[in-house]
Protein backbone atom coordinates (compact mmCIF):
# COMPACT_ATOMS: atom_id res chain seq x y z
CA UNK A 1 0.00 0.00 0.00
CA UNK A 2 2.65 2.40 0.75
CA UNK A 3 3.78 2.18 -2.92
CA UNK A 4 0.69 3.86 -3.92
CA UNK A 5 2.16 7.49 -2.26
CA UNK A 6 5.00 7.13 -2.67
CA UNK A 7 7.13 9.26 -4.60
CA UNK A 8 8.06 7.66 -7.98
CA UNK A 9 12.00 8.78 -9.35
CA UNK A 10 10.93 8.05 -13.13
CA UNK A 11 8.46 8.54 -15.69
CA UNK A 12 7.72 4.61 -16.06
CA UNK A 13 7.15 4.43 -12.16
CA UNK A 14 4.86 7.50 -12.55
CA UNK A 15 2.69 5.29 -14.55
CA UNK A 16 3.12 2.38 -13.22
CA UNK A 17 1.92 4.26 -9.59
CA UNK A 18 -0.58 5.37 -11.39
CA UNK A 19 -2.23 2.47 -13.40
CA UNK A 20 -2.11 0.64 -9.37
CA UNK A 21 -3.89 3.23 -8.24
CA UNK A 22 -6.71 2.32 -10.75
CA UNK A 23 -6.84 -1.09 -9.75
CA UNK A 24 -6.23 -1.04 -6.11
CA UNK A 25 -7.70 -0.18 -2.94
CA UNK A 26 -6.10 2.00 -0.49
CA UNK A 27 -8.02 0.49 2.69
CA UNK A 28 -8.42 -3.42 2.88
CA UNK A 29 -11.16 -5.41 1.36
CA UNK A 30 -13.40 -5.30 4.76
CA UNK A 31 -13.96 -2.04 4.95
CA UNK A 32 -15.50 -1.97 1.60
CA UNK A 33 -18.21 -4.98 2.50
CA UNK A 34 -21.63 -4.37 2.27
CA UNK A 35 -23.67 -3.93 5.76
CA UNK A 36 -25.56 -7.21 6.78
CA UNK A 37 -29.17 -6.85 5.12
CA UNK A 38 -32.08 -7.33 7.26
CA UNK A 39 -35.15 -8.57 5.62
CA UNK A 40 -38.98 -8.19 6.69
CA UNK A 41 -38.87 -12.14 7.97
CA UNK A 42 -36.57 -11.91 9.87
CA UNK A 43 -38.14 -8.55 11.74
CA UNK A 44 -41.18 -10.72 11.68
CA UNK A 45 -39.96 -13.78 13.27
CA UNK A 46 -38.59 -11.13 16.23
CA UNK A 47 -42.00 -9.31 16.61
CA UNK A 48 -43.81 -12.82 17.16
CA UNK A 49 -41.19 -14.32 19.63
CA UNK A 50 -43.86 -14.38 22.21
CA UNK A 51 -46.60 -15.59 21.36
CA UNK A 52 -49.71 -13.73 23.12
CA UNK A 53 -52.49 -15.91 23.33
CA UNK A 54 -50.40 -19.05 24.09
CA UNK A 55 -48.14 -16.99 26.92
CA UNK A 56 -45.38 -19.13 25.64
CA UNK A 57 -41.55 -17.50 24.01
CA UNK A 58 -40.85 -19.25 20.65
CA UNK A 59 -37.34 -20.01 21.95
CA UNK A 60 -37.74 -23.09 23.65
CA UNK A 61 -34.20 -22.59 25.89
CA UNK A 62 -35.79 -19.47 27.33
CA UNK A 63 -39.33 -20.74 27.60
CA UNK A 64 -37.35 -23.70 29.84
CA UNK A 65 -35.85 -20.65 32.00
CA UNK A 66 -38.88 -18.92 32.21
CA UNK A 67 -40.88 -22.05 33.09
CA UNK A 68 -38.31 -22.99 35.69
CA UNK A 69 -38.30 -19.19 37.12
CA UNK A 70 -42.13 -19.61 37.50
CA UNK A 71 -42.36 -22.78 39.15
CA UNK A 72 -39.24 -21.38 42.04
CA UNK A 73 -41.37 -18.23 42.26
CA UNK A 74 -44.67 -19.93 42.87
CA UNK A 75 -43.13 -22.03 45.76
CA UNK A 76 -41.85 -18.91 46.86
CA UNK A 77 -44.58 -16.94 47.02
CA UNK A 78 -46.89 -20.14 48.65
CA UNK A 79 -43.83 -20.44 51.02
CA UNK A 80 -44.39 -16.58 52.15
CA UNK A 81 -48.02 -16.57 52.08
CA UNK A 82 -48.17 -19.95 54.68
CA UNK A 83 -45.73 -18.24 56.77
CA UNK A 84 -47.78 -14.97 56.56
CA UNK A 85 -50.81 -17.65 57.71
CA UNK A 86 -48.96 -19.14 60.76
CA UNK A 87 -48.02 -15.80 62.14
CA UNK A 88 -51.44 -14.11 62.07
CA UNK A 89 -52.97 -18.00 62.92
CA UNK A 90 -52.75 -20.80 65.09
CA UNK A 91 -49.26 -22.44 64.81
CA UNK A 92 -51.56 -25.70 65.28
CA UNK A 93 -54.07 -27.56 64.30
CA UNK A 94 -56.89 -27.37 66.41
CA UNK A 95 -58.04 -30.91 65.77
CA UNK A 96 -55.14 -33.04 65.52
CA UNK A 97 -53.10 -30.72 67.50
CA UNK A 98 -49.98 -31.16 64.66
CA UNK A 99 -47.70 -27.87 64.05
CA UNK A 100 -48.06 -26.10 60.87
CA UNK A 101 -44.46 -25.05 61.28
CA UNK A 102 -43.21 -28.98 60.92
CA UNK A 103 -42.30 -29.26 56.94
CA UNK A 104 -41.92 -32.70 57.44
CA UNK A 105 -43.62 -35.49 59.52
CA UNK A 106 -41.83 -35.55 63.15
CA UNK A 107 -39.94 -39.40 63.88
CA UNK A 108 -41.76 -41.87 66.24
CA UNK A 109 -41.65 -41.28 69.74
CA UNK A 110 -39.20 -43.09 71.97
CA UNK A 111 -42.53 -44.22 73.61
CA UNK A 112 -44.06 -45.52 70.13
CA UNK A 113 -41.17 -46.75 69.22
CA UNK A 114 -40.51 -48.91 72.21
CA UNK A 115 -43.33 -50.51 72.37
CA UNK A 116 -43.13 -50.99 68.47
CA UNK A 117 -40.10 -53.18 68.52
CA UNK A 118 -41.15 -56.35 70.02
CA UNK A 119 -43.17 -56.62 67.13
CA UNK A 120 -42.26 -59.08 63.89
CA UNK A 121 -41.19 -57.22 61.38
CA UNK A 122 -42.54 -59.72 58.43
CA UNK A 123 -45.98 -59.83 60.22
CA UNK A 124 -49.11 -59.33 58.01
CA UNK A 125 -50.80 -55.94 59.19
CA UNK A 126 -54.53 -56.94 59.56
CA UNK A 127 -56.37 -55.85 57.01
CA UNK A 128 -59.94 -56.36 55.61
CA UNK A 129 -58.90 -57.98 52.13
CA UNK A 130 -59.52 -61.72 51.22
CA UNK A 131 -56.63 -63.80 51.66
CA UNK A 132 -57.23 -65.09 48.39
CA UNK A 133 -57.76 -62.08 46.43
CA UNK A 134 -57.02 -64.04 43.02
CA UNK A 135 -58.16 -67.26 41.50
CA UNK A 136 -54.61 -67.56 39.88
CA UNK A 137 -52.23 -69.65 41.68
CA UNK A 138 -48.77 -68.12 40.31
CA UNK A 139 -48.33 -64.31 39.80
CA UNK A 140 -49.93 -63.47 36.46
CA UNK A 141 -46.76 -61.10 35.75
CA UNK A 142 -43.96 -63.14 36.34
CA UNK A 143 -45.70 -66.55 35.82
CA UNK A 144 -43.80 -67.81 38.80
CA UNK A 145 -45.74 -69.91 42.01
CA UNK A 146 -47.40 -67.62 44.80
CA UNK A 147 -44.38 -69.64 46.96
CA UNK A 148 -41.44 -67.78 45.07
CA UNK A 149 -43.04 -64.69 44.07
CA UNK A 150 -45.29 -62.65 46.45
CA UNK A 151 -45.31 -59.27 48.43
CA UNK A 152 -45.21 -61.10 51.93
CA UNK A 153 -42.35 -62.55 53.82
CA UNK A 154 -41.28 -66.17 52.46
CA UNK A 155 -42.91 -67.57 55.91
CA UNK A 156 -46.20 -65.77 55.19
CA UNK A 157 -46.33 -66.60 51.70
CA UNK A 158 -49.76 -69.13 50.37
CA UNK A 159 -48.35 -73.04 50.25
CA UNK A 160 -49.20 -73.22 47.30
CA UNK A 161 -48.82 -76.43 44.44
CA UNK A 162 -45.59 -75.28 42.27
CA UNK A 163 -47.14 -77.10 39.77
CA UNK A 164 -48.85 -74.99 37.31
CA UNK A 165 -52.49 -75.74 36.16
CA UNK A 166 -52.90 -75.08 32.08
CA UNK A 167 -56.06 -75.12 32.20
CA UNK A 168 -58.53 -71.96 33.46
CA UNK A 169 -58.40 -71.86 36.73
CA UNK A 170 -62.15 -71.94 38.55
CA UNK A 171 -63.09 -69.00 41.33
CA UNK A 172 -62.66 -70.45 44.59
CA UNK A 173 -65.37 -70.09 47.05
CA UNK A 174 -65.47 -69.61 50.86
CA UNK A 175 -66.25 -72.81 51.59
CA UNK A 176 -63.20 -74.09 50.26
CA UNK A 177 -61.07 -71.50 51.96
CA UNK A 178 -59.28 -72.63 55.14
CA UNK A 179 -61.11 -71.55 58.34
CA UNK A 180 -59.02 -70.51 61.44
CA UNK A 181 -61.75 -68.66 62.71
CA UNK A 182 -65.28 -70.24 63.88
CA UNK A 183 -68.46 -67.93 63.66
CA UNK A 184 -70.77 -69.56 65.47
CA UNK A 185 -68.57 -70.37 68.46
CA UNK A 186 -66.93 -67.11 68.11
CA UNK A 187 -63.45 -68.68 68.52
CA UNK A 188 -60.48 -69.44 66.46
CA UNK A 189 -59.74 -73.02 65.96
CA UNK A 190 -56.53 -73.44 67.23
CA UNK A 191 -54.42 -71.37 69.86
CA UNK A 192 -57.73 -69.29 70.49
CA UNK A 193 -55.96 -67.52 74.15
CA UNK A 194 -52.75 -66.88 72.33
CA UNK A 195 -54.26 -65.31 68.81
CA UNK A 196 -56.57 -63.30 71.45
CA UNK A 197 -54.17 -61.78 73.70
CA UNK A 198 -51.70 -61.27 70.31
CA UNK A 199 -54.84 -59.49 68.38
CA UNK A 200 -55.30 -57.34 71.88
CA UNK A 201 -51.66 -56.72 71.87
CA UNK A 202 -51.48 -55.50 68.57
CA UNK A 203 -54.77 -53.07 68.73
CA UNK A 204 -53.31 -51.80 71.50
CA UNK A 205 -49.93 -50.81 70.33
CA UNK A 206 -51.64 -49.77 67.06
CA UNK A 207 -53.54 -47.29 68.85
CA UNK A 208 -50.94 -46.05 71.29
CA UNK A 209 -48.85 -45.43 67.57
CA UNK A 210 -51.67 -43.63 65.95
CA UNK A 211 -51.95 -41.26 69.70
CA UNK A 212 -48.49 -40.44 69.89
CA UNK A 213 -48.23 -39.02 65.94
CA UNK A 214 -51.45 -36.96 66.40
CA UNK A 215 -51.28 -35.89 70.25
CA UNK A 216 -48.49 -33.96 71.97
CA UNK A 217 -50.60 -31.79 74.35
CA UNK A 218 -53.18 -32.94 76.62
CA UNK A 219 -56.17 -30.18 76.05
CA UNK A 220 -58.09 -31.20 79.28
CA UNK A 221 -55.24 -31.28 81.88
CA UNK A 222 -53.33 -28.53 79.88
CA UNK A 223 -49.94 -30.40 79.87
CA UNK A 224 -47.28 -31.71 77.80
CA UNK A 225 -47.65 -35.40 77.52
CA UNK A 226 -43.67 -35.81 77.21
CA UNK A 227 -42.09 -35.07 80.55
CA UNK A 228 -39.01 -33.43 79.51
CA UNK A 229 -40.78 -31.06 77.29
CA UNK A 230 -43.42 -30.09 80.01
CA UNK A 231 -40.27 -29.35 82.52
CA UNK A 232 -38.64 -27.49 79.67
CA UNK A 233 -42.23 -25.33 79.15
CA UNK A 234 -42.59 -25.07 83.00
CA UNK A 235 -38.76 -23.81 83.19
CA UNK A 236 -39.55 -21.22 80.70
CA UNK A 237 -43.06 -19.97 82.59
CA UNK A 238 -40.92 -19.41 85.34
CA UNK A 239 -38.46 -17.78 83.75
CA UNK A 240 -40.73 -15.56 81.97
CA UNK A 241 -42.40 -15.11 85.38
CA UNK A 242 -38.97 -13.72 87.06
CA UNK A 243 -38.69 -11.04 84.18
CA UNK A 244 -42.70 -10.19 84.50
CA UNK A 245 -42.39 -7.36 87.37
CA UNK A 246 -39.14 -5.92 85.45
CA UNK A 247 -40.71 -5.83 81.72
CA UNK A 248 -42.72 -2.12 81.72
CA UNK A 249 -39.95 -0.76 84.19
CA UNK A 250 -37.40 -1.73 80.78
CA UNK A 251 -39.68 -0.29 78.19
CA UNK A 252 -39.19 2.89 79.92
CA UNK A 253 -37.00 5.91 78.56
CA UNK A 254 -33.35 5.57 80.19
CA UNK A 255 -34.05 9.10 81.80
CA UNK A 256 -37.48 7.91 84.11
CA UNK A 257 -35.27 4.29 84.53
CA UNK A 258 -32.84 6.29 86.39
CA UNK A 259 -34.64 9.09 87.77
CA UNK A 260 -34.56 9.32 91.64
CA UNK A 261 -38.38 8.17 91.87
CA UNK A 262 -37.23 4.54 90.82
CA UNK A 263 -34.12 4.44 92.94
CA UNK A 264 -35.65 5.54 96.65
CA UNK A 265 -38.70 6.52 97.82
CA UNK A 266 -38.09 10.52 98.22
CA UNK A 267 -40.66 10.58 101.07
CA UNK A 268 -39.24 7.80 103.40
CA UNK A 269 -35.76 7.45 101.62
CA UNK A 270 -36.67 3.87 101.37
CA UNK A 271 -34.14 2.34 99.49
CA UNK A 272 -36.11 0.75 96.34
CA UNK A 273 -33.69 -0.77 94.00
CA UNK A 274 -30.07 -1.21 95.52
CA UNK A 275 -28.22 -1.77 91.90
CA UNK A 276 -29.61 1.70 90.75
CA UNK A 277 -28.83 3.11 94.11
CA UNK A 278 -25.25 1.60 94.06
CA UNK A 279 -25.03 2.54 90.81
CA UNK A 280 -25.79 6.55 91.58
CA UNK A 281 -24.01 6.36 94.70
CA UNK A 282 -20.86 5.04 92.79
CA UNK A 283 -21.59 8.13 90.37
CA UNK A 284 -21.82 10.56 92.67
CA UNK A 285 -18.77 9.58 94.57
CA UNK A 286 -16.71 9.19 91.07
CA UNK A 287 -17.94 13.09 90.85
CA UNK A 288 -17.23 14.00 94.37
CA UNK A 289 -13.71 12.95 93.60
CA UNK A 290 -13.24 14.67 90.31
CA UNK A 291 -14.71 17.49 91.92
CA UNK A 292 -12.04 17.74 94.96
CA UNK A 293 -8.82 17.20 92.14
CA UNK A 294 -10.54 20.29 90.38
CA UNK A 295 -11.03 21.95 94.03
CA UNK A 296 -7.51 20.99 94.94
CA UNK A 297 -5.69 22.12 91.31
CA UNK A 298 -7.77 25.31 91.51
CA UNK A 299 -6.35 26.08 95.30
CA UNK A 300 -2.69 25.16 94.03
CA UNK A 301 -3.31 27.36 91.26
CA UNK A 302 -4.73 30.42 93.52
CA UNK A 303 -2.25 29.59 95.91
CA UNK A 304 0.84 30.42 93.15
CA UNK A 305 -0.94 33.22 91.36
CA UNK A 306 -1.03 34.73 95.29
CA UNK A 307 2.83 33.85 95.89
CA UNK A 308 3.33 35.43 92.32
CA UNK A 309 1.55 38.42 92.77
CA UNK A 310 3.21 39.37 96.59
CA UNK A 311 6.38 38.10 94.98
CA UNK A 312 5.66 40.93 92.04
CA UNK A 313 4.44 43.38 94.60
CA UNK A 314 7.26 43.40 96.91
CA UNK A 315 9.99 43.26 93.98
CA UNK A 316 7.94 46.33 92.64
CA UNK A 317 8.01 48.03 95.84
CA UNK A 318 12.24 47.56 96.44
CA UNK A 319 12.34 48.78 93.34
CA UNK A 320 11.28 52.19 94.00
CA UNK A 321 13.42 53.85 96.36
CA UNK A 322 11.52 55.63 99.39
CA UNK A 323 13.61 58.64 98.88
CA UNK A 324 10.87 59.29 96.14
CA UNK A 325 8.21 59.38 98.97
CA UNK A 326 10.27 61.54 101.28
CA UNK A 327 11.01 64.20 98.60
CA UNK A 328 7.39 64.13 97.73
CA UNK A 329 5.98 65.63 100.45
CA UNK A 330 9.49 68.13 101.54
CA UNK A 331 8.30 70.89 99.47
CA UNK A 332 5.64 71.61 101.75
CA UNK A 333 3.10 71.69 98.99
CA UNK A 334 1.36 70.05 95.96
CA UNK A 335 2.93 70.99 92.71
CA UNK A 336 0.16 70.11 90.67
CA UNK A 337 -2.63 71.51 92.50
CA UNK A 338 -0.81 73.88 95.18
CA UNK A 339 -2.28 71.97 98.76
CA UNK A 340 -0.72 72.80 101.67
CA UNK A 341 0.47 69.47 103.54
CA UNK A 342 0.54 71.60 106.84
CA UNK A 343 -3.20 71.69 106.79
CA UNK A 344 -4.59 69.20 108.89
CA UNK A 345 -7.60 68.33 106.11
CA UNK A 346 -5.36 67.87 102.94
CA UNK A 347 -4.88 64.15 102.87
CA UNK A 348 -1.77 62.50 102.88
CA UNK A 349 -1.28 58.82 100.89
CA UNK A 350 0.61 56.84 103.24
CA UNK A 351 3.74 54.93 101.79
CA UNK A 352 4.17 52.08 99.57
CA UNK A 353 8.16 51.93 99.81
CA UNK A 354 10.44 50.82 102.83
CA UNK A 355 13.21 53.21 104.01
CA UNK A 356 17.05 51.26 103.64
CA UNK A 357 17.07 49.37 106.77
CA UNK A 358 20.12 50.57 109.19
CA UNK A 359 23.05 48.35 110.78
CA UNK A 360 21.72 48.69 113.64
CA UNK A 361 18.17 47.22 112.25
CA UNK A 362 19.95 44.81 109.53
CA UNK A 363 22.26 43.18 112.40
CA UNK A 364 20.17 41.81 114.78
CA UNK A 365 16.38 42.05 115.20
CA UNK A 366 16.36 41.37 119.16
CA UNK A 367 18.48 44.69 119.63
CA UNK A 368 17.36 47.62 121.37
CA UNK A 369 15.60 50.38 118.67
CA UNK A 370 17.72 52.64 116.96
CA UNK A 371 17.92 56.26 117.55
CA UNK A 372 16.20 58.15 114.93
CA UNK A 373 17.56 57.09 111.55
CA UNK A 374 16.24 60.55 109.91
CA UNK A 375 17.63 63.87 111.19
CA UNK A 376 15.42 67.15 111.37
CA UNK A 377 14.68 68.88 107.89
CA UNK A 378 16.33 72.13 107.57
CA UNK A 379 14.81 75.40 108.65
CA UNK A 380 13.41 76.51 105.21
CA UNK A 381 11.39 73.50 104.98
CA UNK A 382 7.69 73.75 105.89
CA UNK A 383 6.64 71.11 108.48
CA UNK A 384 4.31 68.10 107.47
CA UNK A 385 0.89 68.19 108.81
CA UNK A 386 -1.57 65.47 109.26
CA UNK A 387 -3.87 65.11 106.76
CA UNK A 388 -6.57 62.74 107.40
CA UNK A 389 -9.93 63.98 108.61
CA UNK A 390 -11.12 63.11 112.25
CA UNK A 391 -13.07 59.94 112.71
CA UNK A 392 -12.25 58.54 109.29
CA UNK A 393 -10.64 55.61 110.33
CA UNK A 394 -13.45 54.85 111.51
CA UNK A 395 -15.65 54.82 108.73
CA UNK A 396 -13.09 53.69 105.61
CA UNK A 397 -9.81 52.25 105.18
CA UNK A 398 -7.42 54.20 102.96
CA UNK A 399 -4.29 52.82 101.15
CA UNK A 400 -2.88 49.65 100.00
CA UNK A 401 -1.28 46.45 101.89
CA UNK A 402 2.40 46.55 101.83
CA UNK A 403 2.68 42.84 101.87
CA UNK A 404 6.41 41.90 102.38
CA UNK A 405 5.83 38.35 102.10
CA UNK A 406 7.49 36.47 105.19
CA UNK A 407 9.38 39.12 106.73
CA UNK A 408 6.40 40.12 109.03
CA UNK A 409 6.03 43.63 107.68
CA UNK A 410 3.23 45.55 108.90
CA UNK A 411 -0.26 46.87 107.05
CA UNK A 412 1.12 50.74 105.92
CA UNK A 413 -2.34 50.65 103.68
CA UNK A 414 -4.29 50.75 107.15
CA UNK A 415 -6.46 53.23 108.31
CA UNK A 416 -4.08 56.35 109.76
CA UNK A 417 -4.48 57.68 113.09
CA UNK A 418 -6.56 60.49 112.74
CA UNK A 419 -4.90 63.76 115.04
CA UNK A 420 -6.85 66.37 116.35
CA UNK A 421 -4.22 69.07 116.67
CA UNK A 422 -1.26 69.94 114.53
CA UNK A 423 1.89 67.79 114.48
CA UNK A 424 5.14 68.40 112.62
CA UNK A 425 5.11 66.23 109.72
CA UNK A 426 8.14 65.55 109.64
CA UNK A 427 8.33 63.74 112.89
CA UNK A 428 5.58 61.47 111.53
CA UNK A 429 7.75 60.60 108.08
CA UNK A 430 10.25 59.34 110.86
CA UNK A 431 7.48 57.36 112.93
CA UNK A 432 6.60 55.91 109.53
CA UNK A 433 10.32 55.26 108.34
CA UNK A 434 11.35 54.05 112.63
CA UNK A 435 8.88 51.20 111.69
CA UNK A 436 9.35 49.54 108.18
CA UNK A 437 11.15 46.32 108.73
CA UNK A 438 13.97 45.37 106.77
CA UNK A 439 13.97 44.32 103.16
CA UNK A 440 13.66 40.76 102.06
Amino acid sequence: MDKLFEEPQSWGEAIQQYSRAKTQRPRPDSEYAKPERVTRYEKSRQEVEYHPILQTFADSSRQQHSVAREETSRVSQLNKAKDRQIRYEAPFDILTFADKREPLPKPTPAEAQAMIAPFNPHAEQPTFRHPLDSCYQYNIVSNQPLNKHHYTAPELRPNVSEEVNTTKPRLQHMAALPRDFNILSNRYVEKHDEKVKLEWEIQRRSAAVKYWETHDFEPLLGHYLQPDKEAAYQGAIDDELSRQPMKSFNRLPPSLQKGEGFVYDITTHQVKNDGLYSKEVEKQMAKLGRDAQTWERNEKMRNAGLEKQMLADTRAINRSSHTRYVDTFRHGFNIVDHRDYRDPQTYLPPPRTRPEPTLWQAVGPNRPPPPEPVPPPHAPVAPLLSTMPPGFADSAKLGRTGGFGSTGGRDFGATMPAAASSKAGIGMLAEYESRAPAPA
